[in-house]
C-alpha cells in the first residue's frame, strides 16, 4: 500500500467533486490544480487561515482574496500602497488617524447644532457633566474594592 498515492488519489477525486460544485475562471483552476498536484487538499490554504470555527478556508478563497489585493495594489501609488497595507493589518498611519479625527469633528458639529436647534445644549452639557461625575465615582469604588488601577482602566466616560 503506497500512502502517497492513496493520498494523491484522494485529494485529487476531492478536485473532481469540488471543481463541479464551484465555478472559476482558467487562472483560479490552474492554481488551484497546482496546489492539489503539491500536495494540498482544496479545502486548505496556503496562510492557514480559518473561519473562526477551526476549519481551513478553501484554497480558492484565500487565492481571490489574494488577487483582489494584488490587483488594487497595482493601482495605487507608493503612499498609497502603505496606507492599503497598513490599513489590511490594522495599523493606523497618520493620514488614517486624521480621517477619523476629521469624521469625528464632522459629527461632534453635527451633534451640536441639532442640540442647539432643540436648545438641548444646556442639558447635553449637564448629562455630561454628570456622566463624568459618575465615571469618577466609579473608578473611585473600583479602585477601594480591586486595588490601585493603571489609569483609564475602567473609566466609561472620559
Amino acid at each position: 500500500m503506497n500512502l502517497i498515492s492513496d493520498r494523491q488519489r484522494f485529494l485529487q477525486d476531492e478536485l473532481n467533486i469540488y471543481e463541479k460544485t464551484t465555478q472559476m475562471n482558467e487562472t483560479e483552476r490552474n492554481a488551484l490544480h497546482e496546489w492539489v498536484a503539491a500536495g494540498n487538499s482544496v479545502h486548505e490554504n496556503t496562510c492557514n487561515a480559518e473561519d473562526g470555527h477551526g476549519n481551513y478556508i478553501d484554497f480558492l478563497d484565500v487565492y481571490r482574496e489574494e488577487q483582489d489585493i494584488r490587483d488594487t495594489l497595482s493601482a495605487l501609488s507608493d503612499e498609497e500602497k502603505e496606507e492599503y497595507l497598513a490599513e489590511l493589518r490594522g495599523e493606523d498611519t497618520i493620514k488614517s488617524l486624521k480621517k477619523r479625527l476629521d469624521e469625528l469633528l464632522y459629527k461632534t458639529d453635527v451633534y451640536e447644532k441639532v442640540l442647539q436647534k432643540h436648545n438641548l445644549i444646556e442639558e447635553a452639557e449637564t448629562l455630561m457633566e454628570e456622566g463624568h461625575a459618575l465615571s469618577r465615582a466609579f473608578d473611585e469604588w473600583a479602585e477601594a474594592e480591586m486595588g490601585k488601577l493603571p489609569e483609564g482602566e475602567l473609566s466609561w466616560l472620559k
